[in-house]
């Protein structure tokens, strides 16, 4: 049994419903990410959990407590649910210290001074601001303010901490090392995280699982690689990262082995070994979608061994990117764009050949 549980959580505004139906179960010391677009219900549905919203329906446990219940009237206060709360604006009181920011949940606590004081500078410690505790809070950089709304919401040790976007108000170069620093952060004091962010990066790097919201309903939930490479819905595969993909049509199909010859290419079907569970859903004649991302396709000046799935193309440009190489190549009538390693320079102009990991490929229905 997770720690944290959500049970047909549902939030309507008017005749929308912004969060639908969700059930989510969260581990105990888990970094669990909702990822989604604007407006796909995961602020909502963690303002929920953190009792800034009430639920219209379903319920939300945490360990054997139940925190709201709208059947059974049961609605326990945002300062009463254990939780640590990080807003993407980081929420600062401007009049405030450092020092007296992050006190301020011991002191809404009624925490000995004493105690107060050590605790307070052990959480500054924490996220790296030991001496700042006179600064005034207007007098800081977006990642020591984004440091200190850390330690406010860690300073009283609590069960779940609750992560609203808190990288996206940063720069680039500072997003990518609070990453690493938030995750490291999370790991030390081992404390469950439920975070939400629109940005596939910080959600792949972070995560031990991830789910995917859409139009306010969990789409998939799993570890970063199975979400990210191997995807449960057509809304998963394209949100996440880009997607190589061809129309074609299934010739003949045994088992989890398809063989797919594809439309406007003249060159030899492709052989997929379609992931299925129960009755294998393809069979010969049934119009597809073959897609892989495009990492995971091998570019070549020669076809190689005469292996399979080798397709023949034309290299149209090249850009230089610094560390690789991204190509637009012709398959057939259309353009796609791949990547390379910079050390795989290549001329436009010519014909190149892309091997495609039959392991890699994900099957769809055109309709999807």
């Amino acid at each position: 049994m997770g720690l944290l549980r959500i049970e047909n959580l549902v939030k309507r505004f008017g005749p929308v419903a912004a969060v639908d139906r969700v059930n989510l179960e969260i581990r105990e010391g888990e970094f669990f990410t909702l990822l989604g677009p604007s407006g796909c219900g995961k602020t909502t549905t963690l303002r929920m959990v953190g009792g800034l919203e009430k639920p219209d329906e379903g319920e939300i446990h945490m360990a054997e407590r139940c925190l709201v219940s709208p059947g059974r009237g049961i609605f326990v206060k945002p300062e009463r649910r254990d939780m640590g709360m990080v807003f993407q604006s980081y929420a600062l009181w401007p009049h405030m210290t450092v020092f007296e920011n992050v006190a301020y949940p011991l002191k809404l606590r009624r925490v000995k001074r004493s105690e107060m004081r050590d605790k307070t500078r052990a959480a500054l410690e924490l996220v790296g601001l030991g001496g700042f505790e006179e600064r005034p809070s207007t007098a800081l950089s977006g990642g020591q303010q984004q440091r200190v709304a850390l330690a406010r919401a860690l300073v009283f040790s609590p069960g779940v901490l609750l992560l609203d976007e808190p990288l996206s108000n940063l720069d680039a170069r500072l997003r990518e090392e609070m990453r690493r620093e938030l995750k490291a952060l999370q790991r030390r004091v081992k404390v469950t995280v439920l975070f939400v962010t629109h940005d596939q990066m910080e959600a792949l790097s972070m995560s031990d699982r991830v789910g995917i919201m859409n139009r306010g309903r969990l789409e998939q939930v799993g570890v970063p690689e199975d979400v990210y490479y191997q995807p449960a819905t057509s809304f998963a595969r394209d949100f996440l990262g880009k997607v190589f993909a061809l129309a074609g049509r299934i010739v003949d199909a045994t088992g989890e082995e398809c063989r797919v010859e594809l439309k406007d290419h003249a060159g030899p079907p492709v052989s997929v070994r379609a992931r299925h569970s129960g009755e294998s859903p393809w069979a010969a004649g049934k119009e597809v979608m073959v897609a892989i991302r495009p990492e995971q396709i091998s570019l070549a000046k020669t076809a190689g061994d005469g292996r399979g799935n080798v397709l023949a193309v034309t290299l149209q440009a090249s850009q230089f990117l610094g560390d690789r190489y991204e190509y637009t190549v012709a398959v057939g009538g259309e353009s796609r764009v791949l990547t390379a390693p910079a050390a795989q320079r290549l001329k436009p102009g010519q014909q190149i050949y892309l091997q495609l990991d039959p392991e890699a490929i994900t099957l769809w229905p055109t309709a999807q």
